[in-house]
């Protein structure tokens, strides 16, 4: 019993001192076709007032040629409205400041927004901490990004 407990105690050292192996991360391919393929995260991370939102980052390459880097923000039923169209404002914890052009709607869903950040990705070089400004009907709220999130959309942007 006592050795199980060491090996146990051993791997989690192992987990902590090493980081979680990258076979964990939620970073997906999806080939669409015609030399077309798309790389996603996605995360379910909640807002300020403990709202939870749907956070998919994605890159769509063709021919090798990164198209375009989106964010989608999806709200649950029932929760905050989005302003539409209004850009995202997204800060670092360093007060470096992007705002993100909303795209064409994906639907007409209140509670779904996207938005390019092709630019912004390109800019922001580490791992800091991000903080989403969402634009909600008659207010704002805002919803920290974390650094394993943000690392994330980074290993996407690389791809």
């Amino acid at each position: 019993m006592d050795r199980l407990l060491s090996f146990i105690g051993t791997v989690l050292a192992l987990f902590l001192a090493l980081g979680m192996p990258d076979g964990l991360a939620s970073v997906h391919t999806y080939p669409e076709g015609n030399d077309r393929v798309m790389y996603r995260s996605l995360q379910t991370l909640r807002d300020r007032t403990d709202q939870a939102w749907q956070v998919v980052f994605y890159k769509r390459m063709q021919g090798g040629q990164t198209e375009s880097i989106h964010l989608r923000l999806v709200g649950f039923p029932g929760g905050s409205a989005l302003e539409h169209p209004h850009p995202l404002k997204i800060t670092t914890g360093t007060e470096r400041v992007w705002l993100a052009a909303e795209t064409a709607p994906v639907t007409n869903a209140v509670n779904v927004a996207e938005y390019d950040l092709f630019e912004v990705m390109r800019q922001l070089n580490s791992t800091t901490p991000l903080r989403l400004t969402l634009p909600l009907e008659g207010t704002a709220i805002e919803l920290p990004i974390p650094p394993f999130v943000v690392e994330e959309w980074r290993q996407v942007a690389q791809e």
